[in-house]
């Protein structure tokens, strides 16, 4: 086991214990006082029957399946003693004062503070339908959408004299003509080519003219009154248009999808709004608690130093025989297996440690 990994069960073993004992010295692990049948003993420290019955339930269903038998039981529970056995002898090292492991400590107890606090300081139930309605009601336009239709266009820009808007309408109608060849409406890619060819549209060319979904109000904004029109007059997939004036270029346009309206009430999102809600009041209430803390916990900040961190952009080197977190990839001593073998529900407790700092 390479010191990642141990630094990783040390940092594990430490914060399982803080809250019922402190190490009695550096060098060793934290004596705690196991309550339950004892199952195994290591390095003095009793482990209890009730102790691995709780690492066991906090496993997923699809993992607890493999250990109904006796003797996968006997490979759980050997793999527990495994883990203590590491645990120990990492303390035994020295490795619990590591700074790196301290800073590991500090992301878990984070996490665990964070979550104890708030999932009794804000809570679900109180959001109140009142607060439902009002935010319902500022924000509208998330719940009622217009018609929409997705295009792309080919753009040939013209300037204020006639001669310069003949010549642009010439060399749209030429695009036109292979663009409205029958055989090969279907082709998308043919209309994305004509566009990174011949339009002069710099914003979209190079996505092969993709206007994406526009509302009635932004087709005329971005492509003028006729444009608006053809494009929802019709309902065909890859029809093209004729060539259409805008306000300072002809435009070819492809109809690539539609959305109709949608209008939703405030009782078909009500839970999708309580939700929204309570993250927020969730938020602000975390931000509170922050700025109490601070004051608690005489904060100073020199701004003016903050100009001296150094950001490298360079991407970090590829990882050592494709594992991410340059360690093993077996069983990481604590039961669980072959890496990304395990199913973790997808619920707050089963998430990594957030970064210090990070919102619950």
């Amino acid at each position: 086991m390479d010191m990642p990994q141990i630094r990783l069960v040390l940092a594990v073993t430490v914060v399982a214990t803080l809250a019922s004992a402190c190490p009695e010295q550096s060098g060793g692990p934290p004596k705690v006082e196991a309550k339950g049948d004892p199952i195994a003993v290591v390095a003095g420290k009793a482990i209890t029957v009730e102790q691995l019955q709780k690492r066991l339930d906090e496993q997923s269903p699809f993992v607890r399946a493999r250990y109904t038998e006796l003797d996968k039981k006997k490979e759980f529970v050997d793999a527990q003693v495994r883990f203590e056995v590491l645990a120990a002898e990492a303390f035994s090292r020295g490795y619990d004062q590591d700074a790196e492991i301290q800073e590991q400590v500090k992301k878990i107890i984070v996490q665990k503070l964070t979550r104890e606090e708030f999932d009794g300081r804000v809570k679900l139930a109180d959001v109140t339908d009142v607060e439902l309605r009002k935010y319902f009601d500022e924000h509208q336009a998330e719940y009622q959408k217009p018609e929409m239709t997705r295009a792309s266009h080919v753009a040939i820009a013209f300037g204020p004299d006639s001669a310069s808007k003949a010549a642009a309408k010439k060399a749209a109608e030429e695009v036109h003509k292979l663009a409205a060849d029958k055989a090969k409406l279907a082709d998308r890619n043919w209309f994305k080519e004509l566009a990174e060819k011949h339009s002069t549209d710099e914003a979209t060319k190079r996505t092969g003219g993709d206007l994406r979904y526009l509302s009635k109000a932004d087709a005329e904004a971005q492509l003028g009154a006729a444009a608006r029109d053809w494009l929802f007059a019709g309902e065909g997939i890859n029809d093209v248009s004729p060539v259409l004036e805008g306000t300072s270029a002809w435009h070819v346009l492809k109809r690539t999808g539609k959305r109709k309206e949608i209008t939703r009430t405030f009782d078909q999102v009500k839970n999708q709004v309580k939700n929204v809600v309570f993250r927020e009041k969730r938020t602000a209430a975390f931000a509170a608690f922050v700025d109490e803390l601070k004051q608690k916990h005489g904060v100073q900040l020199h701004d003016d130093k903050i100009g001296k961190l150094h950001v490298d952009v360079k991407l970090p080197p590829p990882p050592v025989n494709g594992d991410p977190h340059g360690g093993m990839q077996g069983d990481d001593g604590h039961g669980h297996g072959q890496a990304g073998d395990d199913d973790h529900d997808d619920d707050e407790a089963a998430q990594p440690a957030p970064a210090p700092g990070a919102t619950p």
